[in-house]
């Protein structure tokens, strides 16, 4: 890209001319750099700024911002590398204005044009990714480019099921729009406590939501638990937030269980991928009879025995067993204590 200092202090581009000898190990040094600097700092405006910010904005707008904001990102930090790239080759200070006059000079030639076309449709393709991804659920999307999950496939599985305690008082007293505000801010809380600990979101059902784990994911840490325990915190946290729109703080009870689901596609024109199986019924059915025992998360002993809790933490204690309905089966129940 880059030629030599002329009579008059100014930097020849020629790309050609920059790529020889030592120039094309710079070159390609120096744009492993910019791209990782540029990725880094585009998943963290991601992640922490542009998500919460654009959750509430259609389709349309949210990709739109973010493919520009992507595009500038990108713009400005290649920019700025190709300015440090140029101090280093001629020993000049990065904001020489020779020097950036030459920088700027670069988006001149139809090599940078195309690398800039190149990588803003990268960012919309990222950021049409990222939204599939938000559709889905968290690693869906590439299994579902593989086919991993076009035929049926038994797996095993942890399920938890969250409902939203007394929900239908709650619609009486705030109205239906309200209350689907309150939904919308409680399920956007939840789903960091459950991103954090390996869950996957498989399906929102009025004022429940069904989250999922692999065996390994889910025992791991004990994530499954610790998921339950760091929904309660975030709710906790934001407690006067709650309050000082809906005049009261949400509350759930979750159920747990674990077991062989079969797995798989389903549907022609809005397909969706299904978890279909006893486990899902039994864990619903767990979670329903948390009233009845005046407790807020209740487990089955089959997953409690599966996560090989150390004796001085989490505390279990044995609540007692219901009969599956349709079956003779009992289901031997466990609690943990919910500090306020």
């Amino acid at each position: 890209m880059l030629g030599a200092l002329d009579a008059y202090g100014v930097y020849s581009l020629s790309k050609s001319t920059y790529l020889r000898g030592s120039g094309a190990f710079q070159y390609v040094a120096f744009n492993t750099l910019s791209a990782f600097f540029s990725a880094l700092l585009c998943g963290s405006i991601l992640v922490f700024f542009l998500r919460d910010r654009l959750s509430r904005k259609s389709f349309g707008f949210s990709l739109l911002i973010t493919s520009a904001v992507l595009s500038l990102i990108n713009f400005c930090v290649f920019l700025a590398t190709h300015s440090i790239l140029l101090s280093f080759r001629y020993g000049s200070k990065a904001l020489d204005p020779a020097l950036l006059a030459d920088v700027t000079a670069l988006f001149d030639q139809a090599y940078f044009l195309r690398t800039f076309i190149f990588w803003s449709l990268i960012s919309f393709i990222t950021s049409i990714a990222l939204h599939v991804n938000e559709k889905y659920g968290q690693g869906i999307l590439i299994k579902m480019l593989m086919g991993h999950y076009r035929k049926p496939r038994e797996e095993e599985r942890i399920f938890m099921f969250v409902d939203m305690k007394s929900s239908t008082e709650i619609a009486e007293k705030l109205g239906h729009v309200k209350f689907f505000n309150l939904l919308n801010d409680f399920f956007r809380d939840i789903t960091n406590p459950i991103v954090d600990t390996a869950g996957e979101i498989y399906q929102y059902v009025g004022d429940e939501v069904v989250v999922s784990w692999t065996m390994k994911n889910g025992l791991q840490h004990a994530n499954c638990l610790r998921c339950f325990y760091r929904m309660h915190e975030v709710i906790a946290r934001n407690s006067a937030r709650y309050q000082e729109r809906y005049g009261l703080v949400p509350e759930f009870k979750a159920g747990l269980h674990c077991g062989v689901v079969t797995t798989g596609e389903i549907g022609v024109i809005k397909k969706d991928i299904v978890f279909s199986g006893d486990v899902m019924n039994t864990t619903a059915r767990i979670q329903s009879v948390c009233n009845k025992f005046r407790v807020k998360i209740l487990i089955t002993k089959y997953l409690l025995d599966k996560l090989h809790l150390p004796p001085d933490k989490y505390n279990p204690k044995r609540v007692g067993v219901i009969e599956l309905k349709g079956k003779k089966q009992l289901v031997e129940l466990y609690t943990f204590p919910v500090l306020e």
